[in-house]
């Protein structure tokens, strides 16, 4: 059986020949004739068919979930008891989800991830990748991208409806939100959102990867940490010691970023593919933007991060005792000055000359010092190497050069909030105030990250 996304590929071909007959009629100057005329109609005819069966089939799943989310519904006698309309919700974005897998717009990692999210059990979410992952959101999207004043008039009936839902879904994000939230923009299909593409896997991103990644759907996370209780040996019949610990509650805002994607009027004879090359550039451009600022950020206005957190909190950061340059001495003094509660869990990180440098130290004998640095990927006394460029290099400034740091990556936290935003603008200008053929779309996710406890890293300075 047919399912929409054939018809959608069968649409795309058929109407290309369509469009290149018309324009074969146009060079001449005259009407098609013979096979060329009966082909024409017969193209028209079918996609006149094909978009009956896309209609239908998307009034059957409109009807299908509706009874899904009917807080009314349960479904008796099934084998394991009566199943309540929060199963049904989690089948739909489930089967959503595994669709938008198989049809490869979303990498392996990045379906992991919103998978992770639906294991939450948190109706936001169930909804957030149902109505945003819809076909028919993502038709009625692509239209509004192609053209932002008149899009919405061509849409259906399922896709305006879908839309609807989507906007409502977003005014209930906004309320859930702590403080005013951006109002405006459209939600992006979860296809596209920087919370799922920028995951921990496929990034160039070195704290992604290793460090803890949280979502969420507010303003700001809220947890607990601790440095951990005392335990002890004891006698029989003696006092026990005061083990008592103290809870802190850190909190990780999430600051708005935005990448701004010019496109030209042509994107209106191929939105599928806009949306494609859209995915592209925003992982491209988010995964720098946002690299730098886990490593350097300065907190006010853009996230935390963990060099400048370090620096902030003071206690772990080592002066290198090997004058003012970088020596093997160095890194055994960095990771023996870390605590034997954060050694087992421990990574190393700095940039690749810093790295570079590490792998040409010798032994009186002409040895290699870290032999491990050679190997793919690298070690480092017995722990894993991690290259950041945007760390220290080996090219030295006068004061503080902070060029490795070692420690327990969990301890340091990114937040990214669900529901990213499209802000369509509907005609470009230039210079000379003349309109240029281009549309923009400026896209906004909102991140954020912090060190949780400063203790579990040790941060290696040479001064110069």
């Amino acid at each position: 059986m047919k399912n929409i996304y054939d018809i959608d590929a069968e649409l795309g071909t058929l109407t290309t020949e369509l469009r290149e007959l018309g324009r074969e009629a146009q060079s001449r100057g005259t009407d098609l004739t013979g096979d060329k005329a009966r082909r024409w109609d017969e193209i028209t005819t079918r996609i006149e068919q094909l978009r009956e069966e896309r209609e239908g089939i998307e009034r059957r799943a409109e009807e299908i979930r509706q009874l899904a989310m009917n807080p009314r519904h349960i479904e008796q006698g099934s084998a394991t008891g009566p199943v309540h309309r929060e199963d049904m919700a989690d089948d739909s974005a489930k089967r959503v989800l595994d669709a938008a897998h198989r049809r490869n717009e979303l990498p392996d990692y990045a379906a992991e991830v919103v998978e992770g999210l639906l294991h939450r059990s948190d109706p936001f979410i169930r909804r957030w990748v149902t109505e945003t992952g819809n076909p028919a959101y993502r038709s009625a999207f692509q239209k509004i991208c192609a053209d932002p004043v008149r899009g919405h008039l061509s849409f259906t009936a399922p896709e305006a409806d879908s839309f609807r839902r989507v906007e409502q879904l977003r005014v209930q994000q906004r309320a859930m939100g702590e403080g005013s939230g951006t109002q405006g923009g459209y939600m992006v299909p979860f296809q596209l959102d920087p919370a799922v593409l920028l995951s921990n896997a496929g990034t160039r991103n070195p704290l992604r990867r290793i460090a803890r990644v949280e979502k969420i759907t507010t303003n700001a996370w809220h947890g607990v940490s601790s440095a951990g209780a005392t335990a002890e040996w004891i006698g029989e019949g003696s006092q026990v010691a005061d083990a008592s610990f103290n809870l802190s509650q850190p909190q990780v805002i999430v600051y708005k970023a935005d990448a701004f994607v010019p496109f030209s009027f042509e994107v209106e004879q191929d939105a599928a593919d806009f949306l494609t090359q859209l995915q592209i550039v925003l992982v491209d451009a988010a995964d720098r933007l946002n690299s730098s600022a886990y490593t350097n950020g300065s907190g006010t206005g853009q996230p935390h991060g963990l060099i400048t957190s370090l620096v902030a909190t003071g206690g772990s950061s080592i002066v290198a005792g090997g004058g003012t340059t970088l020596a093997a001495a160095d890194l055994y003094n960095l990771q023996n000055a870390l605590p034997p509660r954060f050694q087992d869990n421990s990574q190393w990180m700095a940039s690749l000359s810093v790295v570079n440098a590490a792998r040409q130290f010798q032994t009186a004998n002409g040895s290699l010092v870290f032999p491990s640095l050679q190997t793919n990927p690298p070690t480092l006394l017995g722990r894993a190497m991690n290259e950041n460029s945007e760390m220290a290099t080996t090219a030295y400034v006068t004061g503080s050069n902070y060029m490795a740091v070692v420690g327990d990556f969990k301890q340091f936290l990114i937040v990214d909030r669900i529901g990213s935003t499209l802000e369509l603008v509907p005609q470009l200008f230039g210079t000379n105030g003349r309109p240029t053929g281009q549309r923009g779309a400026l896209l906004w996710w909102r991140t954020g990250s912090d060190v949780l406890v400063p203790n579990a890293f040790r941060l290696l300075d040479v001064t110069h």
